[in-house]
């Protein structure tokens, strides 16, 4: 019991442990999925914010150059206007210059400082001679400075300042004398940084809603696979309840054609899958007679109602049939569902009930009648042998006399088995060995076999060892069988008595083989009755008694008649159940 617990156990770990490697494996996909669509949203996040300051240093770039191009462009327009001769124009021209230049809208503002950082030219006048926030400082004449400044109405100008050189001093030492101070406005920038982020947003969030989407995706096709594996372990489950139910199980539709059945119900019904499947049932099941019909019309039930059905090999199977109707939405039926219960073990114990109670009550009065004519038969037995010795003169009247002796003593003896069969006979069990038992018999029979040319083969395991059973009455059993053996088979016919251990040495058979005539069918099922024989000086008791002392022993006793591939011979089997722990006791 323990070794199966555990082999349940192992088996339940199994299943339990391959059910985790399934759902792991479902799984694995998903997580994948998943990895991937963050690690492009990763990706995704660090281009595009790449992309952005890339955009964004190009375009201040852009912007650099362009405030830059117009500082050398207002040099070179100075170099142009203004005469050597006479420097003192100069300022004009720049501030010429300057009211010319902020006339551009991208231009926030324009102004030029002395070297102590006063504004000496703005484009706003009323800032000219103030001192300058902040005077840059240079220390080459390349030198440009720039920064990013938020105006008073919040918009952003992108500064430069340079030192003014409208003349090359390449050959002359470096003086910073003007600065001038350029802002270009932001506003095209900060729109098209705006639309660039605004871009980057919509793409952010259009990869969100994919990987949403394929999250969403990988969740349906997840729960759908494992809705499968759940539903497909349910019709496993469901699959093997029915299949491994005691009774047959079939669905037919309001047609009567089979939709669904088990194995069983092939069995009771004789029958094969490809004869089955997608037939009309009532090809092989009377649908009026069994109430079929009335329940795939009516949609009333069936119980246990008994059938005979009769398969193709001949043999008729008793059935109890139940019906149930499967009806649909419109509480109307559909279909049926049919349970089909084999009653062939149930008529075999009624029918050992009620021999039971018939032997009963035959061995009552057979008690009764052996005690009522043993008494007066042996005074009848003791005057025949009187007269016997009597009549020692007369040959003719002592010849009756023996006569009547010899017909008291075959009297006795039929009431000698009425008492055995009537009285209770409980075992007295004992180590008993099989094969001494056997040989013991066989040398009891030994004369008639030989006398009758007969050849009884032995069968027996070597390994039987010494069994729990009662001697006497084994012996008497096996005495029985052989000699009915012995007078069934025809001389030169063979006898093969045998006995072996099944069901892992708890079962012992024994059985009697012999190539006789056999028995017919119409006798078979009365073989074992009290008072039957097909002999002229039987009494009918003998296979009665050896019937008895099965029984007593927990044991069964079949016949088969005729042998397997032959058409005579029977074979009587015994089968009694061995207590293995008293076996372990003895040979210990």
């Amino acid at each position: 019991m323990v070794i199966i617990q555990v082999d349940r156990l192992k088996e339940e770990g199994f299943r339990l442990y391959m059910k985790k490697l399934q759902l792991k494996k479902l799984y694995v996909p998903a997580f994948s999925i998943v990895a991937v669509v963050l690690i492009l949203l990763v990706l995704i996040s660090i281009s595009t914010y790449r992309n952005l300051n890339r955009d964004k240093a190009r375009a201040l770039e852009f912007i650099h150059r362009q405030g830059l191009a117009l500082i050398r462009t207002m040099e070179a327009g100075v170099r142009v206007g203004i005469n050597h001769s006479k420097i003192q124009n100069g300022h004009e021209v720049i501030e010429r210059l300057i009211r010319e230049t902020e006339k551009d809208e991208e231009i926030a503002y324009i102004y030029m400082l002395d070297e102590q950082g006063v504004i000496i030219s703005h484009s706003d006048a009323p800032k000219q001679g103030r001192p300058a926030d902040q005077a840059p400082l240079f220390i080459d004449e390349g030198q440009v400075q720039s920064r990013v400044r938020e105006l008073s109405d919040g918009s952003k100008a992108y500064e430069l300042a340079k030192c003014f050189l409208p003349f090359h001093l390449s050959n002359a030492r470096f003086k910073c004398n003007n600065i001038i101070v350029l802002a270009l406005k932001m506003a095209a920038f900060e729109e098209a940084r705006h639309t660039d982020f605004h871009h980057a947003l919509i793409m952010a969030g259009i990869v969100v809603a994919l990987g949403s989407g394929v999250l969403f995706f990988v969740f349906v096709i997840q729960n759908y696979y494992l809705a499968q594996g759940t539903l497909k372990e349910t019709q496993d489950y469901t699959r093997q309840v029915v299949a491994s139910m005691a009774n047959g199980l079939l669905s037919v539709n309001q047609e009567g054609e089979v939709v669904s059945y088990n194995l069983l119900a092939l069995e009771l019904l004789g029958l094969k899958e490809p004869e089955i499947r997608g037939t009309d049932l009532k090809k092989f099941i009377d649908f009026e007679a069994s109430g079929i019909s009335e329940t795939l019309s009516q949609c009333s039930s069936v119980l246990e109602k008994e059938i005979h059905h009769r398969k193709k090999s001949g043999e008729e199977v008793p059935l109890a049939l139940s019906v149930s109707p499967i009806k649909d939405e419109n509480n109307k039926c559909k279909a049926a569902v049919i349970v089909l219960r084999d009653l062939r073990e149930i008529k075999r114990l009624e029918s050992k009930v009620k021999r039971s109670e018939n032997l009963a009550v035959i061995g009552k009065l057979a008690a009764g009648v052996a005690h009522e004519v043993r008494n007066p038969l042996g005074s009848v037995r003791g005057f025949a042998q009187f007269l016997s010795h009597a009549l020692k003169d007369r040959p003719q009247e002592r010849k009756y006399a023996e006569t009547m002796v010899k017909e008291l003593d075959r009297i006795d003896r039929v009431v000698t088995d009425l008492l055995i069969f009537a009285r209770p006979l409980e075992p007295q069990l004992a180590p008993v060995d099989i094969n001494e038992l056997v040989e013991h018999i066989l040398r009891l029979v030994h004369a008639d076999a030989r006398n009758r040319g007969i050849e009884i083969h032995q069968d027996i395991s070597p390994d039987l060892g010494k069994l729990p059973l009662d001697e006497n009455q084994m012996t008497q059993a096996l005495l029985n069988l052989i000699l009915n053996a012995i007078q069934a088979v025809e001389s030169g016919g063979d006898i093969e008595v045998g006995a072996d251990l099944h069901a892992h040495g708890t079962r012992l058979n024994i059985w009697v083989k012999s190539d006789g005539p056999g028995i017919p069918p119409e006798q078979r099922e009365k073989i074992f009755d009290p008072f039957f024989t097909t002999k002229k000086k039987g009494t009918g008791l003998g296979l009665s008694i050896v019937h008895k002392i099965v029984e007593n022993h927990g044991g069964e006793i079949m016949l088969e008649s005729p042998l397997p591939g032959k058409n005579h011979g029977c074979r009587f089997n015994i089968s009694i159940p061995i207590d293995v722990d008293k076996i372990n006791f003895q040979k210990s």
